[in-house]
């Protein structure tokens, strides 16, 4: 195969730079044939994938972070024939490639996997609202989740903590948490209804770096695993902070779930919801009254780990 690598040396607060050129060399060892093209900013990235095939390439590989193959995902997704997509993590979280199996998730297990061209179909989602929709690859989320992400973002450039900063922010904010109210519904059915902490959306298992919060997700069952937690105090929220890691926050008596193909949140004041999307802040606008996530099943061919 013919590779095109999309290279973000800004993933990871920019420990990517660091490590290409050692990537590079490993790419080369396997002898896979490949041709770089560098990105800074995700309006590049996703030209860059859409012109992938055009331009002679049978596959994509991003190195970087999940935002970076978020974009790259967004652009083949459409595509009536897409080129094979692949992953070399180099960014803070690196959730995705956990989800499609890759666990530990490191360089030298991808750039195997890529050697051997073992792939496989993996679903991904959509985000609709009034007046707009946007792709997601691996996980959606509202209410605290992207609360604390946006004040994340916000804080990076005086935060010192780097990989830690999510956590930081995590913490101070569940001090004081604030709670939403919505009506949430699964493939049509109600499932939820009143006020909420926050609500996780998955394709795959992993989101927020590592965090387990759809540990029921099956990346290419074509469904999407939801949870709700209803509000917590600073206390509950400290004393079940590790069940975020081990996959058990759903069995609380704080998490409502449901699997389906759409989860439809209609928010008590319009125009209130923020959205995260595979980590990148979403604000639909004030005149929003409904936010659906609906399943696009096998909608990727993606490298996955060979069978054992």
């Amino acid at each position: 195969m013919n590779w095109l690598v999309i290279v973000n040396k800004k993933a990871g607060q920019g420990s990517a730079g660091k490590l290409w050129n050692f990537t590079e060399v490993s790419l080369k060892a396997a002898g896979i044939n490949f041709t770089a093209r560098f990105t800074e900013a995700p309006a590049q990235t996703r030209l860059l994938a859409s012109n992938a095939l055009n331009l002679g390439y049978d596959g994509v590989i991003v190195f970087g972070g999940d935002g970076t193959a978020s974009d790259a995902a967004a652009s083949l997704s459409p595509l009536e024939c897409r080129p094979v997509l692949a992953f070399l993590p180099a960014g803070s979280g690196n959730d995705w490639i956990r989800s499609v199996g890759f666990n530990p998730a490191t360089i030298d297990s991808c750039i195997k996997a890529i050697a051997a061209g073992n792939t496989g179909l993996v679903d991904a989602g959509i985000c609709i609202w009034q007046g707009g929709s946007r792709f997601f690859l691996n996980s959606a989320g509202a209410g605290f989740d992207a609360l604390v992400l946006k004040r994340t973002i916000g804080a990076r450039k005086f935060l010192p903590f780097g990989k830690m900063n999510y956590l930081f922010v995590l913490a101070v904010s569940a001090f004081l948490p604030p709670h939403w109210r919505a009506a949430i519904s699964c493939d049509g059915k109600p499932f939820y209804k009143g006020d909420y902490l926050t609500l996780t959306t998955g394709v795959g298992r992993y989101s927020g770096g590592g965090m387990l919060l759809s540990p029921s997700a099956v990346s290419d069952d074509g469904l999407l695993d939801c949870a709700v937690l209803a509000p917590m105090n600073f206390f509950t929220i400290a004393k079940h902070a590790a069940k975020l890691f081990d996959g058990t926050l759903l069995e609380t008596k704080w998490a409502t779930s449901a699997r389906g193909k759409v989860i439809r949140i209609e928010p008590d004041r319009p125009g209130s919801l923020v959205i995260e999307l595979d980590g990148e802040i979403v604000i639909p606008g004030k005149d929003s009254s409904y936010i659906e996530l609906v399943s696009l099943p096998d909608n990727l061919r993606v490298i996955v780990p060979p069978e054992e």
